[in-house]
């Protein structure tokens, strides 16, 4: 699920634009940053889309969990990027440049940053997930939490 995330939101950010364009104004401008930002920032998620497929594949071996684990913590850093980069732009953007992008204010930067929030919350989860199951975390019985073995 965490893989297909930056796949899956810009089709959303599509069919979101569309509507919102119709209504203008501010939600107009989070949604063509959030299109335009996932459009061209696909290539920045690719490498940890790539890790995190070919890792699973290779579970529950020793290798696939590192390939996992490193896959879904490039997605969680590719993410972060995009929160930084976004509120970096709110915030030190003079008015009177060229943009490609309709300028964002703070409270809308916060807007903007709220999928990939979820994008670095989801993919730090599974990271734990995966690395819980392959030490056999997630397994124990009471039993073996109490220290007594059966």
């Amino acid at each position: 699920m965490s893989a297909l995330s930056p796949i899956v939101f810009p089709l959303v950010a599509i069919g979101a634009a569309y509507l919102v364009d119709a209504m203008a104004g501010t939600g107009a401008d989070i949604a063509w940053n959030w299109l335009f930002v996932l459009i061209l920032g696909i290539v920045v998620f690719l490498p940890g889309i790539c890790a995190t497929l070919f890792g699973a594949t290779l579970l529950p071996r020793r290798a696939g969990t590192i390939t996992t684990a490193i896959g879904l913590l490039l997605i969680s850093a590719a993410a972060a990027l995009l929160i930084i980069g976004g509120f970096d732009d709110a915030r030190d953007s003079p008015d009177g440049q060229p943009r490609m992008t309709p300028r964002l204010s703070m409270p809308e930067a916060f807007v903007f940053a709220m999928p990939y929030v979820l994008v670095v919350l989801v993919s730090v989860s599974a990271t734990w997930r995966v690395v819980a199951a392959a030490r056999g975390l997630g397994t124990r019985s009471p039993s073996m939490l109490s220290g007594t073995a059966s």
